[in-house]
């Protein structure tokens, strides 16, 4: 069993996903789907225009997420919560004591 929390888990899962997404884009695919994060990012309602980075490729992150239509976390833990059955621990006491008693 693993020992981080769901939602980590879920944020890897999540990351993993995206990622996978982008190495199969071509670069051509890739470079417009930065600039419709751009044309996104430059619609504020503030009128800021703040662009790093860091804020475009999450930007282009989270059109990907859009784009898969990933779940939200909350689904996303009800979906592993109901499809994984219950998992015994790892080891109970008197485990390693089993082969001996046998004999």
């Amino acid at each position: 069993m693993s020992s981080r929390s769901p939602r980590r888990q879920y944020l890897q899962w999540v990351e993993d996903r995206i990622e996978d997404y982008k190495a199969s884009l071509t670069r051509d695919e890739l470079l417009a789907l930065a600039d419709e994060a751009v044309t996104g990012l430059f619609e504020t309602e503030d009128g800021q225009y703040p662009l790093t980075e860091i804020l475009l490729r999450d930007a282009v992150d989270a059109l990907i997420f859009q784009r898969l239509g990933l779940p939200g976390y909350r689904r996303w833990l009800r979906t592993c919560q109901s499809d994984t059955p219950p998992r015994p621990p790892e080891g109970t006491q008197g485990d390693e004591n089993e082969g001996l008693q046998a004999s």
